[in-house]
């Protein structure tokens, strides 16, 4: 799979783009705020429907425009062309092979896309929502029931968290019965989400730490092991099991257990809704004791594991998104991560592109200025 053109239209700083890509690695290069992450972002866009830095579409508007447009053609894949347009009533459009799509959702896993920005720092020093809206974006790529899974445990857990509420203010009395029926709910669906968030954490656990010895240059056998696991109030040794009903009977135990302290707090207290991903590097935890350098690696070598498992799940070639990927890397750590990416289109943002240490992939070159392409030399 590559992205052979993109067009966009009134697309943030972008009036109007045509370009024709490479399935080698494109390099959009320039200076700040011309429009680079832009570009990536709108490729990301045809992956998951809506901008991966939390915009609101009718944000991304062109200012004085009434809608934006985003399409592309896609070779060597199931999924020849996806186009996407927004307008400013709050109306979107989305077309995958010329056939309209009725729900956002079902655009997930006709592109299957890896993309790193500055952002994704935050997977380890902010809050657990971050991580878990990492797994839930990797896990709805390959398996789109997924993501309809999360939308139906959303709408159970809030109704259920109104309820608690109506309790506590005495709104409704309350009524154990009725709590059991939403913990029930609750704890079928998710026993399912946390069944695929294990499952992908402790594959992605495996090729991260082989990928972070290869980019940090260091042995197994000294230090700097490099390790990931799911953290959930279901105990450990029924975690292990990987069993989907095993998961339901002690979610929901957990659940029934703690219905005065929810109504006391007015919000269910357990379930993947609470769920976090724990990084550790030589069993130290990296939110606490690792340097930005080791945290950086660490995203890095994870992303690779993202590509690399997205590969095999799916049969398919992943896109790879860099967002000014070097700026904090040394040469040689920047080169041992430019050799792990093989076989699959790459596209990578910079300010000057003579810095990059390419260890001889082909690179084609994309100067961004002001919303547009103002050259473009094929090496």
């Amino acid at each position: 799979m590559f992205i052979s053109h993109i067009l966009l239209e009134n697309y943030r700083n972008y009036t109007s783009l045509d370009i024709k890509l490479s399935n080698d690695v494109n390099v959009f290069y320039g200076n700040n705020g011309q429009g680079k992450t832009n570009l990536l972002e709108s490729i990301f866009f045809t992956v998951i429907g809506k901008s991966f830095r939390g915009t609101k579409d009718i944000d991304i508007i062109n200012y004085g425009k009434d809608h934006f447009n985003i399409e592309i053609d896609i070779s060597d894949d199931i999924t020849e062309n996806i186009a996407i347009k927004y307008n400013k009533n709050k109306e979107k459009y989305i077309k995958v092979n010329g056939l309209y799509l009725r729900k956002t959702g079902h655009l997930m896993g006709n592109v299957i896309a890896v993309i790193f920005s500055p952002e994704d720092m935050q997977l380890i020093s902010e809050g657990p929502s971050v991580r878990r809206k990492f797994l839930d974006i990797a896990i709805s790529q390959v398996k789109p029931t997924y993501y309809f899974d999360l939308l139906q445990y959303n709408k159970i857990l809030f109704q259920k968290n109104t309820l608690l509420k109506n309790i506590k203010y005495g709104k409704c009395k309350e009524d154990n019965a009725f709590l059991t029926v939403w913990n029930e709910q609750l704890s079928d669906i998710g026993a399912k989400i946390i069944y695929e968030r294990n499952k992908i954490i402790n594959d992605l656990s495996v090729i991260a730490s082989e990928k972070h010895l290869k980019i940090a240059e260091k042995s197994a056998e000294k230090d700097e092991l490099f390790k990931i696991f799911y953290s959930t109030d279901i105990s450990r040794e029924i975690l292990a099991e990987n069993n989907v009903e095993k998961y339901k009977e002690e979610l929901f135990i957990l659940l029934e257990s703690k219905a005065k302290k929810e109504i006391e707090r007015e919000m269910t207290l357990s379930g993947p809704h609470r769920d976090d991903i724990d990084f550790k590097l030589d069993d130290k935890d990296m939110k606490k004791f690792s340097s930005q350098g080791q945290k950086r690696t660490a995203i890095l070598s994870l992303k690779l594991a993202e590509l690399e498992l997205l590969k095999k799940v799916t049969g398919r070639k992943p896109i790879f998104l860099l967002d000014d990927v070097f700026s904090e890397l040394d040469d040689k750590r920047q080169e041992a991560f430019l050799r792990e990416i093989n076989g699959v289109q790459t596209f990578i943002s910079c300010v000057n592109i003579d810095s990059l240490k390419c260890d001889g992939k082909k690179l084609i070159p994309f100067e961004i200025k002001n919303g547009g392409v103002v050259e473009k030399t094929f090496l």
